[in-house]
């Protein structure tokens, strides 16, 4: 499979808000997409000393940077599966912080997940959820400014589901037609307009209609049966 070129743009994280859905007694783990190792700390400190943790990442400068006092046992340079297949680590637990919605085919890779966890063994993803209230309060205003991390840093297809047998999700989720007018061509109507105005302003009413757009990101956590 061809991967496009790879960047180092995220910073270290320890994404503490994530061990919560760490399952204990892991004896190895793979953190795929380890970045500068920041969940290394948090893997550690979650599983103990006798766990082996294991890193991947594709950009060296991260890997160089992980391999340094962020608990890994192991940092590997590469692309998930591929420099982890021929190892004869049979792993407990995988996981996927914010990697999966970068992924080619991310279904690909979670297949390939499903191959080398033992029975048992667990995915724990994290991935953002596009319908989160600042992003549909921006597209309300007419705005989809792309960034270079968070939800708008690629034009992507949203991963919808992690596709395993025993899936615990937990929160921690062109009408029209003929010519395409100018808005700035029709007459204001001074009421309508201030009231869009202050639906723009004060959006807390989304959260009652979409009440998955409270938060952030998702985690998946998947068991192989």
């Amino acid at each position: 499979m061809t991967h496009p070129p790879q960047q180092s743009i995220y910073g270290e994280d320890a994404r503490a808000e994530v061990a919560p859905f760490i399952p204990s007694g892991a004896h190895v783990v793979l953190d795929v997409g380890c970045g500068p190792g920041g969940f290394g700390l948090t893997l550690r400190e979650r599983l103990g000393s006798g766990t082996t943790i294991l890193g991947i990442d594709a950009v060296e400068d991260n890997v160089s940077a992980a391999r340094v006092d962020h608990g890994f046992d192991e940092v590997l340079v590469g692309f998930f599966p591929d420099v982890i297949q021929d190892r004869p680590e049979q792993l407990d637990l995988i996981t996927f912080l914010d990697v999966l919605e970068h992924m080619v085919d991310p279904w690909a890779a979670l297949q390939s997940a499903h191959t080398l966890l033992e029975p048992g063994g667990r995915v724990v993803a994290a991935i953002p959820n596009i319908r989160v209230f600042t992003l549909i309060r921006d597209l309300l205003k007419g705005r989809w400014d792309y960034t270079d991390t968070g939800h708008l840093g690629q034009d992507a297809r949203s991963l919808l589901h992690a596709g395993h047998d025993d899936r615990d999700v937990r929160a921690g989720r062109v009408r029209g037609r003929g010519v395409l007018r100018n808005n700035s061509q029709r007459p204001r109507r001074p009421i309508r307009g201030y009231l869009n105005r202050r639906m723009f302003v004060d959006i807390k009413w989304l959260l009652f209609l979409v009440p998955d757009s409270e938060w952030l990101q998702f985690v998946i956590v998947a068991r192989k049966p």
